[in-house]
């Protein structure tokens, strides 16, 4: 077998898988026998920590030990703290990966140093980076960041057509990413990516959630929001009722003695319809279909030159997410029988084995899903590496000094959302360097390049050069912890203009 696997680092669950030994990609069970893992950690203590089943089952009674859902903190400054000690989203990712890494040796015989690992489309450098930096504290070299829809599509690459237009949508636990590409004699090529982190399968758990809890109130006059335990058990009722929901019109949720009241124990017995659940969530559903016209449009295509659409992400099961989709591509044929929760894992897993060797190769072509750039001395945003450029890729621009006989300026990486109104707020500080020993002269005299440089893995590099003196500078976009207070407008501060 391949000793370099896929994996599918997911909001709600995460995945491994190899090649096996008939060039078949396979997915690795856990300890329960079972494909998904779920992304959960539970620190019983300092010593100690459980990840996957064994920690899910610990959430209902002991929420502030479980840490679920970290991968929408990547990137981030975001940190849970656990007996007063703190741990980053890498931390906890890490112990994710750990685990997988550990199922695939034990299942394999053979020592796992080197993965394939998968990240929304729509991961900008910041989250990018997280997720290489978790991978090497699990002991594990990412080889490549291979993209989810395009896993997705990869998974697929076998049964399209010579010549194919396809749409990738994948929704996950927590992230929702568009990806339009074209499939043509074994080429993946991607024309545009679009999405969003901060939507996905776990925010129809809460609008569930949210529906409950009111509902329970009105009638029984019992506030559960305040009680960690009761809510936990609607939480887990809530994801499992809109699992239900998708094969069937209606279930009902019945959690017995959620509560005290004035007579005694409290039940909590609610039934639940796939139409009120809709209903619920139509501005979910309409945030969909906007970032989807959205992403069509920045690639200035027709809903109808869509032939073929793939579907991943368990999330992506939902009839109300099916009906929008069908809605807006009622002549494209729909990609569905490949199990959604595990396509972008097989394609991981074949993308594994390309670099093995073990795997005929289907060659792909990527696109940045951000726009790069510097801000200016005036605060403005300057573009270097538009969005939906193929990668890799480097490309620069020429910018000058501000003030007379300077001997230092500072370099601020800047990045636009696309999806997004094009304002300041959408702009996101990257990080800062500075390139000391210029040539001194009037400002507007010198002459600096800046190259941006996109690697395979869609890392960035930035470097800037002084042409007069020689004298160079770069960085790897590799600072963490950009939060709020890490915004744009607290981290302005360039003394470069574009010439």
């Amino acid at each position: 077998m391949s000793s370099i696997v896929g994996i599918d680092l997911g909001t709600t669950n995460s995945l491994v898988a190899y090649v096996n030994s008939e060039g078949r990609p396979e997915i690795i069970i856990n300890e329960r026998g079972s494909r998904l893992t779920p992304s959960v950690a539970f620190f019983k203590s300092e010593q100690e920590v459980l990840v996957g089943e064994m920690a899910r089952s610990q959430s209902l009674l002991q929420a502030e030990r479980t840490v679920a859902h970290i991968k929408r903190q990547m990137g981030s400054n975001y940190e849970v703290k656990i007996n007063e000690r703190g741990y980053s989203p890498v931390e906890i990712s890490a112990l994710i990966l750990r685990k997988l890494k550990q199922y695939a040796e034990k299942n394999t015989g053979e020592q796992v140093t080197e993965a394939v690992v998968t990240v929304p489309a729509y991961f900008n450098d910041n989250q990018r980076q997280a997720t290489f930096m978790a991978g090497e504290l699990a002991g594990i070299k990412i080889l490549k960041l291979l993209n989810e829809p395009t896993a997705a599509a990869l998974a697929y690459a076998a049964e399209l057509k010579r010549e194919e237009k396809i749409l990738v949508l994948d929704i996950g636990g927590g992230t929702f990413d568009i990806t339009i590409m074209e499939y043509q004699s074994g080429i993946c090529r991607v024309l545009a990516t679009g999405g969003s982190t901060s939507l996905g399968g776990v925010d129809f758990d809460q609008r569930l959630v949210e529906h409950i809890l009111s509902t329970f109130e009105q009638q029984t006059g019992i506030g559960l929001a305040g009680d960690p335990v009761a809510l936990q058990q609607v939480l887990i009722q809530a994801e499992k009722a809109k699992v239900d929901l998708s094969t069937v019109n209606e279930c009902s949720m019945l959690i017995p003695y959620i509560s005290m009241g004035p007579a005694g124990p409290v039940h909590l017995n609610h039934l639940l319809e796939r139409p009120s659940f809709n209903h619920l969530c139509n501005d979910l559903f309409a945030e969909i279909k906007e970032l989807i016209e959205q992403t069509l449009q920045r690639a200035d295509l027709p809903a109808d030159w869509v032939e073929a659409i793939v579907l991943a992400g368990g999330a992506s099961r939902m009839p109300g997410f099916l009906e929008k989709v069908q809605e807006m591509f009622p002549d494209a044929l729909i990609k569905a029988h490949i199990n959604p929760d595990e396509v972008v894992v097989l394609g991981a897993a074949l993308q594994a084995g390309m670099l093995s060797g073990q795997v005929q190769d289907v060659e792909l072509h990527d696109v940045t899903s951000h726009t790069l750039g510097l801000e200016d001395d005036q605060g403005h945003f300057v573009p270097i590496i538009e969005a939906n450029t193929p990668y890799p890729v480097v490309k620069s621009r020429l910018f000058t000094t501000v003030e007379d006989n300077i001997q230092e300026v500072i370099i601020h990486i800047v990045q636009k959302d696309e999806m997004s109104d094009e304002t300041e707020k959408d702009l996101i500080s990257l990080g800062k360097f500075h390139l000391a020993g210029i040539r001194q002269a009037k400002g507007g005299e010198p002459n600096i390049d800046v190259s941006f440089e996109i690697d395979r893995n869609g890392i960035l590099k930035v470097s800037a050069i002084d042409i007069d003196t020689g004298i160079m500078n770069e960085i790897h976009i590799s600072e963490m912890g950009f939060g709020t207070e890490n915004s744009f407008y607290a981290r302005r501060g360039s003394s470069l203009r574009v010439l």
